[in-house]
């Protein structure tokens, strides 16, 4: 599918090599290596952000249940039902919010996963999907965001400024909080003014986070120097307690 604005489709621009693929793709092989670090089940799945369904391919084995919800930016979800479309226990549905996820009280999965997609949501929607998560996860939650503040976000920003558009959406006043983490003065739109520490506070409200680390380099760097961040995750109550880099 081509985007309108550069003639490319989600997948050729993110997923088609060079340094960029690599960092998309860094999110799918960190939750692969979590589900092993965690020893979790992985028979039935809950996906927010599915997109085409690629986790799958980072999974085990095939799950015996798969939900997998998006907006259908780019027509993600017409390319999951090419794929997946023979496989009747893959779901694919298109949701914007989280009253649309029509999830039954019994309705239970071993893991949960959302990548790259919190940031795109509205902030008073977030809360709504995290309990609609919450309340039907019965072992981890794994998610990946951006980092958009700090040293990290002036080098993207500057990047983009120099070589596209994508930077131009920031006044100078903002470009210079972000920098600082005083993300309360950058206004919001998507991924502008995004606050991964924010997140991370609103998932503590139904879930004890295990984990937080940088990616795609969280071995070597702290988070806040990484491209993104990787969120462990269990509904409270567990008693895990978080390891933070």
């Amino acid at each position: 599918m081509k985007n309108a604005q550069d003639g490319f489709g989600y997948n050729e621009r993110l997923f088609s090599g060079g340094f960029r693929g690599y960092l998309h793709l860094a999110r799918f092989k960190w939750v692969s290596r979590q589900i092993k670090k965690t020893n979790c089940a992985t028979r039935t799945v809950l996906e927010i952000g599915c997109y085409d369904g690629r986790l799958i391919d980072y999974l085990p084995t095939e799950p015996t249940r798969y939900v997998g919800y998006d907006a259908n930016w780019e027509h993600g979800l017409d390319l999951a039902h090419e794929k997946w479309g023979t496989h009747p226990n893959l779901v694919f549905k298109e949701v914007t919010r989280p009253d649309q996820m029509n999830l039954r009280p019994t309705d239970r999965f071993d893991i949960a996963v959302s990548m790259e997609t919190l940031e795109h949501v509205p902030p008073e929607l977030v809360d709504g999907y995290l309990e609609q998560i919450a309340s039907h996860l019965d072992g981890y939650l794994f998610v990946t965001v951006p980092v958009e503040k700090g040293p990290l976000f002036l080098a993207k920003w500057s990047v983009k400024r120099l070589f596209s558009t994508g930077g131009r959406g920031y006044s100078f006043s903002e470009v210079i909080n972000a920098t600082l983490g005083r993300m309360s003065h950058v206004a919001r739109d998507e991924h502008k003014g995004f606050d991964y520490a924010a997140l991370i506070r609103q998932l503590e409200k139904y879930f004890d986070v295990v984990a937080v680390s940088g990616l795609p380099f969280g071995e070597l760097l702290p988070a806040w120097c990484c491209f993104g961040v990787g969120i462990v995750a269990r509904p409270k109550g567990t008693g895990h307690r978080a390891s933070r880099a």
